[in-house]
């Protein structure tokens, strides 16, 4: 790969930067707009981004395993990539865990959701696949 060729994960083109939808070190993030949630939000999710996104992590790892052991790659090149497949291994292990532990059974739930219930009760539906909001599990006072 050819120096200065974008190794970096947000040159891949497949997240979709928002605020709702996090893995736990915010490796993958995406925006959910709520009034368009249906059942099968949760699947596209995991099918069309979250696999989609590990596929091109997986790639970008290979290629980069191949720069590492590459004897005709000059120094600094392999010790830049050496760094780079660092931090690839560890969100491949931070998604692929969130995608085994989170997102898959909350997808083969096909959970529903009234937008009549608001924020509180449907937010807390999606625990640990969307960011947490800082006191929205504290019960209001009267």
């Amino acid at each position: 790969m050819p120096a200065g060729a974008g190794w970096e994960p947000s040159n891949l083109g497949i997240c979709a930067v928002g605020c709702n939808n996090s893995s736990p070190q915010g490796s993958f993030q995406a925006l959910i707009y709520l009034h368009r949630y249906n059942r099968d939000t949760v699947n596209l999710l995991l099918n069309d981004y979250v696999r989609s996104f590990l596929h091109k992590l997986e790639e970008l790892h290979r290629q980069l395993t191949a720069i590492t052991l590459d004897e005709s790659v000059r120094p600094a090149e392999r010790t830049r990539a050496a760094k780079e497949l660092s931090k690839i291994e560890k969100m491949l292990k931070e998604i692929r865990a969130w995608e085994r532990d989170i997102v898959l059974p909350l997808a083969q739930k096909r959970l529903e959701i009234d937008l009549d219930d608001g924020v509180k009760v449907n937010y807390l539906k999606f625990k640990g696949l969307l960011e947490t909001i800082p006191g929205l599990d504290k019960k209001e006072e009267d």
